[in-house]
């Protein structure tokens, strides 16, 4: 008789921060906004930023899985509203680079062994 398994196995998708880029994400405003939830749940514990580090902005590496090519962005706490950025070569790293539009879908997953972010286009948006 052959065995089989009945136990469901879901699938754990290790993008857990994911953002369908708006026009300010990748326009003059020089800056991808990231949900304040997300960062402070998943990017801030991995950081260890102090809140003051925040403020002026902390060095964060980011991988290109599909370039194969690392960047280093700066992770900014607007004191303003308290929203999340990153600035400091999103557009030219990511935006101008890749081709990035309106639309498109991006993920970002923290890498533990390497402590790095990496980045994947999840989803491009088709005009």
């Amino acid at each position: 008789m052959w065995g089989y398994s009945t136990n469901l196995m879901l699938y754990d998708d290790p993008w857990k921060i994911k953002k369908v880029l708006e026009q300010s994400d990748i326009d003059r405003s020089s800056r991808l906004m990231l949900d304040k939830k997300l960062v402070e749940d998943l990017v801030l514990p991995v950081l260890n930023a102090k809140d003051d580090d925040l403020v002026k902005g902390t060095e964060v590496k980011i991988w290109d899985i599909e370039t194969n090519s690392m960047h280093i962005l700066k992770l900014k706490r607007w004191s303003s509203s308290g929203s999340y950025v990153f600035i400091n070569g999103w557009v030219r790293d990511f935006v101008t680079r890749k081709g990035l539009q309106k639309g498109d879908e991006i993920g970002l997953h923290w890498d533990q062994y390497n402590q790095r972010f990496d980045f994947s286009v999840l989803r491009a948006f088709k005009n």
